[in-house]
């Protein structure tokens, strides 16, 4: 067991092996990442993260003050006790923006950042098309019923009538989620850091995405690949959750990029 609260330490960390930090996506939790953790825990040194609200960590204390330099504080401290200061970044979606803001602020800790669809919304310009498209689909999630707003946001991100078709405890475990979504989106359009920012960032980047994901997504990622220094870009033949529904493909990619980084 881990000794820190919803953080799972996996590999040897008694040794100097380099270190992968994982961050999941919303509605999810730290288990999404099984397949790259079972590729690389003989190698590496894994702290597989879960974010507040999901899986094993705590709840958000202060939802009112809720955003990544919440998350971050965590993050931090992990490092500091651990006594490590680089180490490969890799995030999906909500945890993908995550990872990205801590590139930014320590870009000389990152070995390298693996990114599936970070949604990082702030970054459209106010006046954009994109920018109007994620709020108002925030605002209608946090204007529904959770099991409404459950319905709303998974099949925005997967395709419509995906939500009927899961089994009834799903749907009752991500309606409960929902709060938590909700204070994701608040981090999200909390930040500030501008698309300029990013050229900080030297490490290798792995950008990757669905071919069947959204316009929101794609326009992310048109946005960010002229925004690094050194970018990959990847496309799978699946959607917003192909870390998820096609976690082997998806995870094996992201291992073989840090193995050459």
């Amino acid at each position: 067991m881990s000794k820190f609260p919803g953080v799972q330490l996996v590999g040897d960390f008694e040794s100097d092996l380099p270190v992968i930090v994982l961050f999941h996506s919303s509605l999810s939790s730290s288990k999404q990442w099984w397949a790259l953790t079972s590729l690389a825990k003989a190698s590496y040194r894994i702290i597989n993260i879960d974010l507040l609200g999901y899986g094993e960590a705590a709840e958000v204390e202060d939802p009112m003050s809720y955003d990544f330099a919440v998350e971050k504080k965590r993050f931090v401290s992990v490092l500091q006790q651990l006594s490590i200061e680089k180490y490969h970044l890799v995030g999906h979606s909500f945890g993908g923006a995550l990872a990205l803001k801590l590139a930014v602020e320590s870009p000389n800790n990152v070995l390298s950042l693996s990114l599936f669809e970070p949604v990082a919304f702030h970054l459209f310009e106010p006046q954009s098309e994109e920018y109007r498209e994620a709020v108002t689909f925030s605002t209608t999630v946090l204007n529904n019923t959770p099991h409404k707003a459950a319905e709303v946001f998974t099949n925005y991100w997967n395709k419509p009538g995906f939500f009927v078709g899961l089994p009834h405890k799903m749907k009752t475990l991500m309606a409960a989620d929902m709060p938590k979504v909700n204070l994701d989106f608040q981090a999200l359009m909390a930040e500030r850091y501008a698309v300029d920012d990013i050229s900080i960032i030297n490490a290798p980047v792995l950008l990757m995405s669905g071919i069947k994901s959204t316009h929101l997504a794609h326009q992310i990622i048109k946005m960010l690949s002229g925004a690094f220094k050194h970018v990959t870009l990847k496309s799978f033949n699946a959607g917003h959750m192909a870390p998820v529904s096609h976690a082997q493909e998806v995870q094996a990619e992201i291992y073989q990029f840090i193995e050459n980084s």
